[in-house]
């Protein structure tokens, strides 16, 4: 058996990260890899405890999983944009049962103002019109375009990788102080991403028939759509929060100070 010289060795320790390296990159999506990733929030803000509670999602698959899903997905954005102490969904539940509360939040929309004690902010988001649709090609298509039912070169194929799609839903985050109802900050905006099937990273089970051509994914990959518009809205919401939160850290040291000034 042949022996390992030194120098093989050598080779081989510094090979082995640039492998680990590439395999990591491979595994990456390239996607989602900003998704939950934002500036550092200004030095002395408040940093309230907030709950997200369910949303409301419409268009393609929607439901009450989508809903929660929602929900779910914009709590850990929120934690990963460290302005915020966030509650788990399941404690926000559980407070507002124990404080017979349920009825103050409908999905995605304040039902009627109340103190929720433990909880300082809500985030209230709506997400409507998910869908995603084939890219049209210069001539147009319909069902008899769709590749596989009777479609000619040119066609759209959901089968290939390098067909184009659009996914598109419209995002409404608001950020609101429930003892009040005031608006604290709020984001509403349409997201719309065109790209390549491959490059979205999803798979196409189908199609409904129709001018639009809307395609059918399953839920783990509306899932991906929703990260990425949910993503994108709190994104350009946070100038809104950090000049609410630093308004808010600002009234709570002038209060403190009083509050020692007479002592």
């Amino acid at each position: 058996m042949k022996k390992i010289s030194n120098v093989d060795l050598l080779f081989l320790a510094l090979l082995a990260p640039a492998c680990a390296s590439t395999s990591e990159s491979a595994q990456r999506d390239p996607l989602t890899e900003n998704v939950g990733v934002y500036y550092a929030p200004p030095a002395g803000i408040l940093r309230p405890r907030i709950g997200v509670p369910r949303f409301m999602v419409t268009g393609e698959g929607s439901g009450a999983s989508l809903d929660e899903l929602a929900a779910d997905q914009l709590t850990t954005l929120v934690f990963q944009s460290d302005r915020f102490e966030v509650i788990e969904r399941a404690q926000l539940e559980q407070l507002l049962d124990e404080q017979d509360l349920e009825g103050i939040v409908k999905a995605g929309e304040m039902a009627q103002p109340a103190q929720v004690r433990g909880v300082d902010y809500l985030f209230l988001g709506k997400v409507t019109n998910l869908r995603i649709k084939a890219e049209k090609s210069s001539s147009g298509f319909g069902l008899a375009k769709i590749a596989g039912f009777g479609g000619g070169v040119g066609a759209f194929d959901f089968r290939r990788k390098d067909s184009k799609i659009t996914a598109e839903c419209g995002v409404d985050l608001r950020l609101v102080d429930p003892e009040t109802g005031t608006l604290m900050a709020a984001h509403f905006g349409e997201f719309k991403r065109t790209d390549t099937i491959g490059a979205f990273g999803v798979e196409v089970l189908g199609f409904h028939a129709g001018a639009d051509a809307d395609l059918q994914i399953d839920e783990d990959n509306r899932g991906k759509i929703l990260r990425l518009a949910l993503d994108d809205a709190l994104r350009k919401m946070l100038p809104r929060i950090d000049r609410a939160l630093s308004a808010a850290g600002a009234k709570a040291r002038a209060s403190n100070s009083d509050a020692s000034g007479e002592n």
